[in-house]
């Protein structure tokens, strides 16, 4: 199954945003990830998690005009 969009939010239950990015561009997989932080991630984190393989950074809550 292929998605046209991944959207990655910034803390889950078995690994964080980074970790997951991580390993899903270490799978080669190359769609478009979204990472969604929440108004308490700092913007050190959103640097960090763009360096890890995200497209887009946005905070917490989001408008459909910004996806």
């Amino acid at each position: 199954m292929r998605f046209d969009l991944i959207l990655m939010s910034s803390t889950m239950l078995i690994m964080d945003g980074i970790e997951a990015t991580k390993k899903l561009r270490s799978m080669e997989i190359t769609t478009m990830i979204v990472g969604i932080t929440t108004p308490d991630d700092n913007e050190e984190y959103c640097k960090k998690i763009m360096e890890a393989g995200l497209d887009e950074c946005y905070e917490k809550p989001l408008t459909k005009e910004i996806l």
